[in-house]
């Protein structure tokens, strides 16, 4: 019979039989390798052995997985390997489960997801909790844990951290938990205090200083104020503006694919400071890998200026350019127009709400701005601008009105 979550059952020959993702998908197929042992400790022992191999944290692991199949092994050797229902493994270190749940995750989840993972186990949940039994973290450690991270958990400075940050580090923490308890590891998921992030209300520009911006870009004319043109009217994100190409344009459709987006990941390098790296790789969900129509009033504006030797839009050379590079030239472009300082994502909310304004059905915007539920686009991006709040305000028929009639 199987366990459930674990890719692991007893074969007819009485052999236990273990299934492991070893490689990304080829072909739209997934690659699995097949491990066997007589017992399902010792499949299991085996599975995690393969898993941490390649985990380039593995090494501490190693040192407390290789004595797994000892720990519940039973009486002598006529020990069958079948675990009651219920039951959970004797004494594992939370480093130990950490480790192995982070090594499960590296074919599944993308390189960025997957060092935002190492980043706060490393910095954060390890140094707390890495030496402890994994049933030893329980509600009264996790609490403790988050309000000093909370208060004291900067790395560089022992400064508070923020509302996202905790919520970061919990989050994590949580799925470790999740796989314990999936795994026996655990009889439960301790409850802990909930961490409320707070959204910062959502400016958008005025229609003052879209027109500065507009008019900046056409002066301009060079590859990156076409990129800030392209922003205000599609709603791409700045990873996706920097990953964008020529190639990437369907002239025939006006429309643009958004097939990769660039972004910058931290690498925890043990004992040293956290250090960071660019990588490009496919947008962030299923869904932001999508193509976006481009108003027909720019088109020929973008036609005109397409670069045959050119591969990267925004960065107009052969090498695209990063966030951070991007956000700088923004910064200065804003300067330059006569326009107070935004984040570059403001483009993206201005875009939202100019549609909004214009009647944009909510469904469609949702696609384009890839989003996978139309809430998340009414709740996040799409905030009335004062003039609309006016407008709609002035419709209201007032006493002194009425009155007059």
């Amino acid at each position: 019979m199987g366990r459930r979550g674990e890719n692991i059952h007893k074969r007819s020959d009485g052999r236990w039989e273990a299934r492991v993702i070893c490689g990304p998908p080829v072909n739209g197929r997934t690659s699995y390798k097949y491990l066997y042992s007589p017992t399902y400790l010792g499949v299991k022992a085996l599975k995690k052995g393969f898993l941490l191999s390649q985990n380039e944290l593995s090494k501490p692991v190693q040192e407390n997985t290789a004595v797994l199949p000892l720990a519940g092994a039973g009486p002598g050797e006529g020990f069958s390997g079948t675990i009651p229902p219920g039951s959970v493994e004797p004494g594992l270190l939370f480093q130990t489960v950490a480790k192995e749940w982070l090594a499960t995750k590296k074919l599944s989840v993308k390189e960025s997801s997957y060092a935002t993972y190492t980043f706060m186990l490393e910095k954060h949940l390890l140094p707390a909790f890495g030496e402890l039994d994994i049933k030893d973290v329980d509600t009264d450690r996790i609490d403790l844990f988050l309000l000093d991270r909370k208060n004291h958990g900067g790395i560089r400075d022992g400064g508070p951290l923020s509302d996202k940050t905790i919520s970061e580090i919990k989050g994590t923490l949580n799925r470790v938990l999740r796989y314990a308890k999936s795994h026996n590891m655990i009889e439960t998921v301790p409850d802990s205090m909930p961490v409320s992030v707070k959204r910062r209300p959502i400016a958008v520009l005025t229609k003052q200083e879209q027109a500065s911006l507009e008019k900046e870009a056409l002066r301009e004319d060079t590859p990156f104020s076409l990129g800030v043109l392209l922003c205000m009217n599609t709603g791409i994100r700045i990873g996706e503006l920097c990953g964008l190409q020529w190639a990437d344009f369907d002239w025939i459709n006006e429309t643009i694919s958004i097939r990769r987006t660039v972004s910058r990941i931290s690498v925890v390098d043990g004992e040293s400071s956290p250090r960071t790296r660019v990588v490009v790789q496919s947008p962030k969900t299923v869904c932001s890998i999508r193509t976006v129509p481009i108003p027909s009033n720019i088109m020929p504006y973008i036609r005109e200026r397409a670069r045959a030797k050119s591969v990267y839009v925004a960065a107009g050379g052969e090498k695209f350019m990063e966030p951070r590079v991007c956000r700088e030239q923004y910064e200065r472009f804003e300067r330059r127009a006569g326009v107070s300082h935004h984040n570059f994502h403001i483009l993206r909310h201005t875009y939202a709400t100019n549609c909004v304004e214009q009647g944009v059905n909510v469904k469609v915007l949702s696609e384009n701005l890839g989003h996978s539920d139309v809430n998340i686009t009414l709740q996040r991006y799409v905030h009335p601008s004062m003039d609309s709040k006016r407008a709609e305000v002035n419709k209201l028929t007032t006493f002194m009105n009425r009155s007059r009639k």
